[in-house]
């Protein structure tokens, strides 16, 4: 049997101070589950339309679809079996290769629930550096505005995907503009 998956929407943000948010999804909804992880990104400078990770042995790969709404719509491309061993993988064919890099993650995520969206309060480590994110996803960008709105995220808060964030944490792209108001 074959099983469709819809794409979801996504809104996430990154940073360690993001108390303000956390404090009212944990009004909002009772904490669901919490999970660890440990997972291994591939990236590229200059490839933007995919998140690739591998996790427990799993290759999963999501393809960017559409920015709609301040928001983003990944779909799931292919989520199965990484044959190769990892170790062997990254020495000969990531390290290797000038144009990828490896973003060694390690999550502690703990569920929630706000306005029928999956939402997330998650924190990571990348390559040992620390920080937080929050994400709210749905396949319904409807649910995703509206949690958004409970959560008083408001435009001018960037939504920033993994593979976005790896890549500026690991100085692989540019820091928004905003960012770069620090003179040397």
């Amino acid at each position: 049997m074959v099983v469709s998956v819809i794409p979801r929407y996504e809104f996430r943000i990154f940073g360690n101070d993001l108390a303000k948010y956390e404090s009212k999804i944990k009004k909002l909804s009772s904490k669901e589950m919490t999970r660890q992880m440990d997972s291994v990104y591939l990236l590229t400078p200059w490839k933007r339309k995919n998140n690739v990770k591998i996790r427990e042995g799993v290759m999963d790969i999501k393809v960017l679809e559409q920015d709609h709404l301040d928001l983003q719509q990944w779909n799931p491309f292919l989520v199965g079996e990484f044959p190769l061993d990892l170790k062997q993988f990254i020495n000969e064919v990531v390290t290797v290769d000038p144009d990828l890099a490896i973003a060694y993650v390690w999550k502690t995520r703990h569920a929630y629930t706000v306005a029928n969206c999956i939402t997330e309060i998650a924190e990571i480590k990348v390559n040992g550096a620390a920080i937080k994110t929050i994400c709210i996803e749905s396949e319904n960008p409807k649910n995703v505005i509206e949690a958004k709105k409970l959560l008083t995220i408001d435009g001018k808060v960037e939504n920033v995907s993994y593979p976005l964030a790896l890549k500026r944490i690991m100085g692989l792209t540019a820091l928004p503009e905003s960012w770069n108001s620090i003179e040397f």
